[in-house]
């Protein structure tokens, strides 16, 4: 007997203390286990007829929390295959290298790794973010909303990179920039014939996303910014790491035996308050605030994302109008700076922002 005894086995010691209740780390990867696959498990992701195979989208963003994910739905399926010798469905993992990502030999280093870590999974080659000009044939009409326009025989690179550089203030950059990964993933997802994206976002990033939201002008389409189920992009979008804290996950990796997992989470270092706020942009400074408050009150920020849920969504079967830039739905014109402009009212304020 233990003096101190896990409070879900009662036969191993307690080392880690989760939402006031202490567990050993076996029950702690079992807890984790559970809240991402019971999430999955509420998809509605059933066995299709005969050989048919579902095909899930995954992003990697070089973070820990949708790495954790990539492991978690690895050994499911693994366990699927040595029971049954078939899986539910198929994995299909791709990265995107961001602009600010300059160490390019280290990322596909990484990718490799992990490539051959989870044989099993389809890996797509590693993808730069100028490559939705090839694969989202609106996003070029779209941006013209923005006021920004091709030149003639202007090349991708060059015309990305001035897209990249139209933007007045840190926000309207960080903007454009996230809005350009999320469609460009769409694209991928839809050209491999995915149904669902599952996105890497723990509760302490949605939390992050919804009030980012909300500061940007996009209240209105917050829940469907963060909530399961059908968008406007014609595919699902999923969380599955949604009951689970920044803080959790970095305790589980430390406590796994996944070398991969070890080596991010010292990588995943907190970012601190930043010294200049002008010059930091909005979804920075409410990640860095959530993140820093989230390990203080996770009760109080869980009820962030458990009330931006709860809102009423705007889905395809309401007909409602998309945003052409963001793809988020605009609601009513009611507070816009532009009745006569078919942007939401985030991408509207956005486009004060940005000098083609």
């Amino acid at each position: 007997m233990t003096a101190n005894p896990c409070v879900d086995c009662r036969e191993r010691e307690a080392t880690l203390t989760i939402r006031n209740r202490r567990l050993c780390s076996v029950c702690f990867n079992s807890y984790v286990h559970s809240k991402i696959l019971k999430r999955m498990g509420s998809y509605g992701l059933k066995n299709l007829p005969g050989e048919q195979k579902r095909r899930l989208f995954l992003p990697l963003s070089g973070g820990l929390s949708s790495l954790v994910l990539l492991q978690v739905l690895d050994f499911q399926l693994q366990k699927q295959i040595a029971n049954r010798n078939k899986t539910t469905y198929d994995i299909v993992v791709a990265r995107v290298v961001l602009p600010d990502e300059l160490d390019s030999r280290s990322i596909k280093s990484d990718y490799e790794a992990l490539a051959g870590r989870f044989a099993t999974q389809t890996f797509l080659p590693l993808l730069d973010l100028h490559e939705v000009l090839r694969l989202d044939h609106q996003v070029e009409r779209d941006l013209k909303e923005l006021g920004i326009v091709r030149d003639d025989g202007e090349a991708d690179q060059n015309f990305f990179l001035r897209i990249m550089h139209c933007s007045t203030s840190a926000t309207a950059a960080s903007d454009v920039q996230s809005i350009l990964l999320k469609r460009l993933l769409v694209a991928v997802a839809r050209d491999q014939g995915c149904e669902n994206v599952l996105w890497g976002h723990s509760d302490t990033r949605l939390a992050a996303l919804a009030l980012a939201d909300v500061a940007k002008g996009r209240g209105g389409s917050v829940s469907c910014s963060i909530a399961d189920g059908q968008t406007l992009q014609g595919v699902d979008f999923n969380y599955p790491l949604r009951d689970l804290f920044k803080a959790e996950l970095q305790t589980y990796a430390r406590a796994s035996s996944e070398p991969i997992l070890e080596t991010t989470v010292e990588q995943d270092i907190p970012v601190g308050q930043p010294t200049n706020i002008r010059s930091t942009a909005i979804d920075s400074l409410l990640n860095t605030y959530i993140t820093s408050q989230g390990e203080k009150y996770p009760s109080i920020m869980a009820n962030v994302v458990r009330t931006a849920s709860k809102l009423e969504a705007r889905r395809p079967a309401d007909n409602a109008t998309a945003c052409p830039v963001c793809l988020m739905p605009v609601i009513g014109t009611q507070g816009l700076l532009n009745r006569n402009s078919g942007l939401c009212y985030g991408c509207e304020r956005m486009r004060q922002d940005i000098v083609p």
